[in-house]
């Protein structure tokens, strides 16, 4: 089959399998149908897996399902059916919901900065019936203090740095009380550039975590730290993978840089004890 043809039949055939075989595939292809065209930072209500939602914006709902329930970025296989969970950085909720649905059991603390979105967040967890899940509306820092922070509206919001617009105060908690008090088997860090602060305030408490997914932001005209978290998983024994969520393929030109961030990564982090359990 040549090179032209090739994709014109194959393309259409895996996508008419993966409709019919893989649940998640059928409902985020029907998701893109219902809301893909609406525009962004509009709320929407919707009904998913027997879920009333209601999100603040199309585009990065549809992103955040791809990636938590299709590509299950982050599932963790193991035995244990009770699960602690810390999440920072929980959004509208779908990694809560995400969770909730492969680990009923599990015991969840739920932080978001964004006091907007956590308005989303607590409808999407208390509305549909988890009440066990503990929801902080804070950012997640190196200390506990007041930080400036930009509401984008959607899923970029983060500490600011410098004049940027739509600036509001935050309370911050710190990272080292909540990891002193507590012990999680999975953390997962999706606090649009802040890693870069938090991880190192977590060294001497990661020997109590099992798993850690980062997402790792590069900042531009920032030196970049990907090489101090490296580190820092190394010296606590974890083995990591990364995948580059921005895929550009040509490395060496300049990409674009959405929210400012001109590189992307998704790592994930485990014990070698853990090794063989990891999805």
């Amino acid at each position: 089959m040549s090179g032209i043809i090739r994709p014109i039949i194959v393309e259409p055939l895996k996508h008419i399998y993966n409709m019919v075989r893989n649940r998640d595939y059928f409902t985020y292809s029907k998701l893109c149908s219902q809301i893909g065209r609406v525009p962004r930072y509009h709320d929407c209500k919707i009904k998913l897996n027997g879920w009333d939602l209601l999100i603040p914006d199309s585009k990065s709902f549809l992103g955040s399902y791809k990636e938590i329930f299709l590509e299950r970025i982050y599932e963790v296989r193991s035995d244990k059916k009770e699960k602690k969970i810390l999440d920072l950085g929980s959004n509208v909720g779908l990694s809560v919901l995400f969770f909730k649905h492969i680990y009923p059991e599990a015991e969840i603390i739920a932080i978001e900065a964004d006091p907007k979105i956590f308005k989303y967040l607590e409808k999407n967890v208390y509305g549909n019936g988890y009440n066990d899940v503990k929801l902080v509306n804070k950012a997640v820092w190196h200390e506990n203090t007041i930080v400036n922070f930009v509401s984008e509206g959607a899923d970029a919001g983060h500490i600011a740095e410098g004049e940027e617009p739509n600036i509001i105060q935050i309370q911050a908690v710190d990272i080292g009380e909540i990891l002193q008090n507590s012990e999680f088997d999975l953390v997962k860090m999706d606090i649009e550039g802040s890693e870069e602060f938090v991880l190192p305030r977590c060294e001497g408490f990661l020997e109590k975590i099992n798993y850690i997914f980062i997402e790792y932001h590069s900042k531009v005209g920032r030196k970049q730290c990907l090489n101090q978290i490296l580190g820092i998983l190394s010296e606590a024994d974890f083995r990591v993978n990364i995948s580059n969520v921005m895929h550009n393929h040509s490395g060496f030109c300049h990409a674009k840089a959405p929210a400012g961030f001109d590189m992307q990564l998704n790592i994930f982090a485990w014990k070698d004890q853990h090794e063989n359990m990891l999805g």
